[in-house]
Formats: structure tokens, C-alpha cells, sequence
């Protein structure tokens, strides 16, 4: 009789323990965002890295224009020193190459009108007839009057090819100009988004270091494209919470949850569930799982100030953890 006793209770307690279980609800941990932000970015240099050099402190109210993050523009100030250098004596060359261009022309052409007069004086002489000169001046005049047009045509290719010679100088000088006029507008346009601005008023929040989740700060080093800071609209507010793989299946478009705020934990607010990821990332920072992104509208309570960047805890009580 013990025994079933005994049975029974070992029975009813695993029965138990699981509907127990059932009832524990899944809670997530959330932080508002907004969808409509102002993002700020590590920008891509010749370096591949970028060190932060200066931040706008973390909650302080950015106006619009107001300079709010500055990227370490040492090398890029040493290239843009260089090349206004060498557009400089690019220049100088130019005048020169110009210079000795229509120096070298005027010669030409001073060689070409002087044969060219040397070429109507022999026709002359060499128009002369037979009758009237001896034959040795007749034939030296029928020589010279050769050697004439030949000098003469020897000149007018002289000229052609100097005048070539001068357009192809000049012009590959100016294309020399233009390349370290381009290359200066190319590393001034670098220099420029290592300094960024307001593009409209609101708080400043920091991003976080994709690899270890740490808080962005002064004198660290970034890759391109990474969240270095933002100032999120107050507007479009919603909630992003990361689902582990094991809970997915739990959780339906649509469903209402409760949510708390870290800063206003007496206020108790509700969300909607409006959208899951169809693709689960990893999350470096909590291990090797894999996790879905989850959105969750909600209607802000105008009794609070809500921003970017809060947390929140969502807890989903019809939901079984244990399922």
C-alpha cells in the first residue's frame, strides 16, 4: 500500500512540475529605436582603419550644423599639402613647356619664311635663260633652285612637326594638371567626411563595437562602415528585440506583449509584434547562437519622455518557454 502511495505522489509530481514549468513566460529585453536617424559612419580611407579622433559627449543635444563626430585626417592633410604642391609646380611647368613652345616655333617659322625667300630668289635666277649666262651659272642656278625646294620643304615639315610637338607638350602637361587637380578635390572631399555635421537637432547616442558590444569611444579604431554614432527622431519610435532560436516558434505576428522601461518601470505599456526576421544572425557578442530580429510597434504614452536607445522588457505571458 506504501508503494502505491509512494507511486502515486511520484505521478502527480511530474505531472506537475512540467504545467509549472509551462506557465514561466518568455521575456525579452528590448531597446527602442527610431526609424528615421541620422547615422553616422566611419568613413573609408587609403588606410583601411580610421581612428575616432573627437565625439560630441554621449546625451548631449546636437543642433543642426553643429560638427558632431571627427575622423584622425593627419595623412590625408600631408596628401592635400603635396598635391596643391604639385599642381603648383604642374602650373610652372606648363609656363615653361609654353614658354619654349613659342620659342621654338618663332624659329621654326623664321627658318621657314627664310628658305622660303631663298626658294623665290633661286626661281628667279634659275629663270633666267641659257643665253644670257654662261653654262656654268646656268646649271649652278638650276642646282641651287633644287636645293632650294628641297630646304624649303625640309622647313615647312620642320614647322608642322614643332607646332605638333608644342600642342602634345601642352596638352600632356594640362592632362598632368588636371590628374593632381583631381587627385587635391579627391583627398579634399576625404578630408571633409573626416568631419561630420547635424543634419538635424536631437541627442547624440554613441554606436556600439560590432565585435564586443563596448561603447564607442575617443581613440578607438574603426573600419569602414561601422555605427559610430547617431541622432535618432523622436518620431516612428519602435521596439527591437533579438529572439533566440529556440523561442521563434513561439512567437506570431500580430501578438500583443507587455513591456516595462528601464527608466519608467512603474508605468506598464503594451506592443504589437509586427515583424520577424525570416533569417536568424549571429550575435558575436552573446556567443556562438543565432538570433532573430524582431520589431514591435507601440503607441508612446505622451506622459513620457521617450528615446532612442532605451531598454525595454517585453514579457509575453500566453507564451510557454518550455515548449
Amino acid at each position: 500500500m506504501c508503494k502505491k502511495l509512494i507511486l502515486s505522489a511520484l505521478m502527480l509530481s511530474c505531472c506537475y512540475l512540467p504545467a509549472a514549468l509551462a506557465q514561466t513566460p518568455l521575456i525579452l529585453s528590448g531597446q527602442i529605436k527610431a526609424s528615421d536617424n541620422q547615422t553616422f559612419y566611419s568613413p573609408k580611407t587609403d588606410n583601411w582603419n580610421v581612428q575616432v579622433q573627437w565625439i560630441l559627449p554621449e546625451g548631449d543635444i546636437a543642433k543642426k550644423g553643429d560638427l558632431v563626430v571627427v575622423f584622425d585626417s593627419g595623412s590625408i592633410q600631408s596628401k592635400i599639402e603635396q598635391e596643391e604642391v604639385s599642381v603648383i609646380s604642374s602650373r610652372e611647368e606648363l609656363f615653361r613647356i609654353a614658354s619654349r613652345g613659342e620659342q621654338s616655333l618663332l624659329e621654326a617659322t623664321y627658318g621657314q619664311k627664310r628658305t622660303a625667300l631663298l626658294l623665290d630668289k633661286a626661281r628667279i635666277d634659275a629663270g633666267i635663260s641659257l643665253e644670257h649666262l654662261s653654262k656654268y651659272d646656268y646649271q649652278k642656278y638650276q642646282l641651287d633652285l633644287e636645293k632650294a625646294v628641297v630646304a624649303n620643304a625640309k622647313a615647312l615639315e620642320n614647322l608642322k612637326q614643332v607646332k605638333v610637338a608644342n600642342t602634345v607638350a601642352v596638352t600632356k602637361q594640362n592632362i598632368t594638371i588636371v590628374k593632381h587637380e583631381n587627385k587635391l578635390k579627391y583627398h579634399e572631399n576625404k578630408l571633409e567626411q573626416m568631419s561630420v555635421y547635424a543634419e538635424r537637432s536631437g541627442p547624440v547616442l554613441y554606436g556600439n563595437h560590432p565585435w564586443n558590444g563596448e561603447k564607442v569611444f575617443v581613440g578607438m579604431t574603426a573600419q569602414p562602415s561601422w555605427k559610430i554614432a547617431e541622432i535618432p527622431s523622436v518620431n516612428g519610435l519602435y521596439i527591437e528585440a533579438w529572439v533566440h532560436e529556440v523561442d521563434i516558434k513561439n512567437l506570431h505576428i500580430n501578438t500583443s506583449v507587455n513591456f516595462k522601461l528601464d527608466a519608467f518601470p512603474q508605468h506598464n505599456l503594451v506592443a504589437t509584434l509586427d515583424e520577424i526576421s525570416s533569417q536568424p544572425e549571429e550575435r558575436k557578442e552573446w556567443g556562438n547562437d543565432v538570433y532573430y530580429r524582431s520589431v514591435f510597434s507601440f503607441k508612446a504614452d505622451k506622459a513620457l519622455t521617450l528615446l532612442p536607445g532605451m531598454s525595454a522588457q517585453l514579457e509575453f505571458t500566453g507564451v510557454n518557454v518550455s515548449e
